[in-house]
């Protein structure tokens, strides 16, 4: 598999489509790009990259990741190279590259746009940080980001309760995986680009009256300054910053975290609340 690059978009399914278009603008601070009556697409600070698409649909899910890849020339190799593999290829042309993970969802490629993330005076999320899913067969998936697409493991929790991946970047992981009594969105993130741009987001939120369901903290694993929230559907919505940068490979090596609150939140300003538990476990859809 030619080297992926970075995650650039992520697509739900949600019977509470209405509400999340206004969660997304108004509080969350992406750009609504794309509407109809079936689906919303939102952008980030630069107001053209997707970064997160909405589709109406009667059971919540996490439908697609969008990952880039160098080139046109990639996109060929890599749908050769998935079909050699025995990967089911959902769709591939020339730009696009389509395929199904052995959990069921679209794994997406396009060619590299060479986007730059420009923040704005209002502090909206300049791209996707991360994107984090449960697995009723962890380790087959992880098999399949590792063995199939190239990812390289930066760091676990220890009895694989997650895993953190990472891809042809230095950001810490942008793939992490859990395992779960069902296939699911345990939560998705949004890089804000500092502390001071987060913390702006986290005041936005809490000016049309949502507050946080964990944070803001800062993880062990990754580094990162975290703040979650609740959408309107259940999905968890995270607003992150300052994740670790690993730059040389070769003294990158990947360690086994205890899961114990010291590791989860360093700054010692508490565990996720229950119903960040309930809703990161895909247990439970909607309020």
């Amino acid at each position: 598999m030619r080297p992926i690059r970075r995650l650039q978009a992520l697509a739900l399914e949600t019977p509470a489509l209405d509400p999340s278009v206004d969660y997304y603008t108004k509080g969350f601070g992406l750009r609504l790009v794309r509407r109809s009556d079936d689906s919303a697409t939102f952008a980030g600070a630069d107001g053209r990259t997707v970064i997160l698409t909405l589709y109406r649909g009667a059971k919540p899910g996490l439908r697609e990741l969008t990952f880039v890849l160098d080139s046109t020339h990639d996109i060929e190799l890599a749908a050769s190279q998935m079909r050699k593999r025995g990967v089911t290829v959902v769709f591939s042309d020339p730009t696009l590259l389509t395929v199904r993970d052995p959990d069921g969802r679209h794994i997406s490629f396009l060619a590299d746009d060479d986007v730059e993330n420009v923040q704005d005076a209002e502090a909206r999320p300049l791209h996707v940080s991360h994107v984090v899913i449960n697995s009723q067969d962890a380790a087959t998936l992880t098999s399949f980001f590792v063995d199939t697409l190239g990812f390289t493991v930066a760091d676990r929790y220890e009895q694989d309760l997650l895993t953190f991946l990472r891809c042809a970047q230095p950001q810490h992981h942008c793939i992490g995986i859990s395992p779960g009594g069902q296939n699911s969105l345990n939560h998705f993130s949004v890089d804000c680009g500092s502390i001071d741009a987060l913390m702006k987001g986290v005041g936005r939120m809490q000016k049309i009256g949502l507050t946080p369901i964990w944070g803001p903290g800062r993880h062990g694993p990754g580094g990162n300054v975290f703040c979650y929230f609740e959408d309107p559907t259940g999905f968890v919505a995270e607003f992150t910053c300052d994740v670790i940068q690993i730059h040389d490979d070769a003294t990158w090596v990947p360690r086994e975290w205890p899961r114990v609150p010291d590791t989860a939140n360093v700054w010692g300003t508490g565990g996720p609340s229950p119903r960040a538990v309930e809703l990161m476990s895909g247990r439970l859809p909607a309020a």
